[in-house]
């Protein structure tokens, strides 16, 4: 390279890195860099908002299609709950009523305590326990979605209480009535109960009269604490229903 084009090439560049400094350094120029960043910022918070709103829009319609299916399971949670309880007090009457008439020898006195145990046998305990919305809700980890610490809580409270408390008693009350059949069939021709006949309906009239039939009893018991849960579990849910309804007016 010429040796005198050097000195000009150098003082080009200074002159422009000199024009540039400069020009940052105008106000003119300060000023439209600041609001050109300004613009940017200002863009990118609007978007990141704009996208938040979005998916607050999206869990709040998911929260209501959520809260109003659990608004159905709770009515009919209600519904079947107060069916069982009338079942559960006509057995409560028709086991009172068996061990009353079981100390009477008459056979008109022994075949009423035999029809009442056959009308629980009978009627037996008939329900299912699908997962409900809640348990769904909780198990997809959209829980959170419900802010309302009070009313999540009750919620998890009165399902959890439907499969430990409720859905156990209905087993135990099962069985139980399984086992009290089978003893009491050492007396009782298990057969006749599906029919209206009522002859030779006693194997051992005495043997029946001597037992004290603590099974009976033992089942009266069960059916009495089944009732007691029940009842628990009504009134529960329509406190949490109330509380459910005035929340989803609110959203």
């Amino acid at each position: 390279m010429n040796q005198r084009a050097r000195p000009l090439i150098k003082h080009a560049m200074l002159k422009h890195w000199y024009a540039r400094l400069v020009g940052l350094l105008d106000p003119v120029g300060v000023r439209k860099y600041v609001t050109q960043v300004s613009l940017i910022l200002v863009s990118l918070l609007l978007a990141t908002r704009a996208d938040r709103c979005r998916d607050a829009a999206k869990e709040q319609v998911k929260l209501q299609e959520y809260l109003t299916a659990v608004q159905s399971d709770i009515q009919k949670e209600i519904k079947m709950n107060q069916m069982n309880l009338n079942d559960c007090k006509r057995d409560i009457k028709c086991l009172i009523r068996f061990l009353v008439l079981s100390d009477h020898s008459e056979v008109d006195s022994l075949y009423a305590a035999y029809s009442s145990f056959a009308e629980v046998y009978q009627r037996g305990v008939f329900r299912s326990f699908p997962p409900t919305t809640f348990d769904v809700m909780t198990q997809a980890g959209d829980a959170y979605l419900l802010k309302d610490l009070k009313l999540r809580n009750n919620l998890a409270s009165v399902f959890a209480f439907r499969q430990n408390v409720i859905h156990k008693d209905l087993l135990d009350f099962d069985t139980q009535t399984q086992v009290c059949a089978e003893k009491l069939g050492r007396f009782f021709d298990l057969s006749l109960m599906f029919s209206e006949g009522r002859e030779n309906f006693m194997h051992d009239q005495a043997g029946f009269l001597r037992d004290p039939h603590n099974e009976v009893f033992l089942l009266l018991r069960n059916a009495q604490l089944r009732a007691f849960h029940l009842e628990t579990a009504v009134e529960d849910l329509q406190e949490t229903l109330f509380e459910l309804d005035t929340y989803l007016q609110r959203i």
